[in-house]
């Protein structure tokens, strides 16, 4: 399937609130202001300039709740920010409803420090009454751009590194009890060193408030862009589902992007005949060969798919681990990064302490150090990345 911008992410809301398991269940009903938050006062125009500069679009993206503008400090021209003033839905959307939103996801965002996910600097008051998260700029654009302007499909060495930044940023939201739910090409932005950030919190998901023991909160609302989002979250019945679960199945599925410049399936759903073809061929596997683990190094009868052939054996263990149609299957996003075949990625940015490798976190110095020599060693400035390097590409 042809790789195509998703024309908006969305949620729908679900009817009811009440608990499985001992798990209680998100709904998207309107939700009280925080009660330590203050909404923002501070004019933007106070802070930041929104004039034109002779190489910058002061507009480098819009969608359905958002626009986003360059724009840079009164104090300090040479620091450049992105601006997302976001817009209401509707001219019924009440007051309320939308600073609670709002506050909602400034709350998650501000608190979110590592390399591979963007940070939200301030919060103001833009034209309108409207809300404006001041973010770091990303000059290299985002990902969807990188796919769709290359003449030749990403090298492997290119897109691991990608692949792997972008588990390491996945791995820290669900350390700190987030779920994203709309992982895709166009929310991953990239510096022009060649680093990818994890972007746009609309519909992220706080499942855990004490990780990661604290009680899961499962959702009942589907969320995100059709061909990213896992086949639990479509069941047709009411269903209750773990967030971070889709949040693994939807980087898998940008992998296939990094590789194909499409997505393999148009919707995990049985309606689409690519997804039934790969749901069967798994079911079928899996009772002919019920004792194969794709988590061990030594398993190698795999199910075949032709959409794996680009693949070596370790990868294509992870990718079926990943892409397991059964969320209780499925691996988590710390079983990912831990894989042998990431742990043998090389990357072209640093790593962070705040990298999480399990889902305790680091919680030895001697494993953290470890860590921490084992991630330097694999930083190797090889890789182009090439969209950013063109001088030619201006946002």
């Amino acid at each position: 399937m042809f790789l195509k911008r998703a024309t908006s992410s969305f949620s729908l809301p679900s009817s009811s609130t009440s608990s499985h398991n001992g798990s209680t269940v998100s709904s998207n009903h309107p939700v009280d202001l925080p009660p330590d938050f203050e909404p923002p006062t501070v004019p933007l125009s106070a802070k930041y300039s929104t004039s034109l500069t002779p190489l910058r679009r002061n507009t480098i993206g819009k969608g359905s709740t958002a626009v986003v503008k360059t724009v840079y400090s009164v104090n300090d021209h040479s620091k450049v920010y992105a601006v997302k003033e976001f817009h209401r839905h509707g001219p019924y959307e009440k007051e309320h409803d939308y600073n609670a939103k709002l506050a909602v996801e400034y709350q998650i965002v501000k608190k979110l420090r590592h390399p591979n996910i963007v940070h939200t600097e301030d919060l103001c008051l833009g034209p309108h009454h409207r809300w404006c998260h001041v973010m770091e700029y990303c000059a290299g654009g985002d990902l969807f751009t990188l796919i769709k302007q290359s003449p030749d499909p990403m090298h492997a060495r290119e897109r691991n590194c990608l692949f792997k930044q972008l588990l390491r940023g996945v791995a820290y939201l669900h350390s700190r009890g987030i779920a994203h739910r709309d992982i895709k090409p166009e929310n991953l932005l990239l510096t022009l060193d060649g680093t990818l950030k994890i972007s746009d919190f609309g519909v992220s998901h706080v499942v855990q408030e004490n990780p990661p023991d604290g009680p899961v909160k499962l959702c009942s609302a589907v969320c995100g862009s059709e061909p990213y989002i896992s086949p639990e979250v479509f069941t047709h019945d009411v269903v209750l589902y773990d967030a971070r679960a889709l949040d693994v199945w939807s980087c898998a599925i940008v992998y296939f992007c990094m590789t194909f410049g499409g997505h393999p399936f148009t919707k995990a759903d049985i309606s689409d005949p690519r997804y039934l073809a790969y749901k069967d061929t798994i079911d079928i596997f899996k009772k002919e060969h019920p004792e194969a683990d794709f988590s061990q190094s030594e398993c190698e009868v795999l199910p075949k798919f032709k959409m794996l052939s680009p693949y070596n054996l370790s990868c294509r263990r992870l990718i079926l681990r990943m892409l397991d149609p059964d969320p209780k299957r499925r691996c988590t996003i710390f079983d990912a990064v831990m894989d042998s075949y990431v742990n043998r990625i090389e990357v072209c940015c640093p790593t962070s302490e705040n990298d999480v490798f399990s889902p305790q976190g680091l919680v030895d110095a001697t494993d953290r150090n470890s860590h921490k020599i084992v991630a330097k060693a694999q930083i190797r400035r090889v890789h182009s990345h090439f969209i950013c390097k063109r001088k030619t590409f201006h946002v």
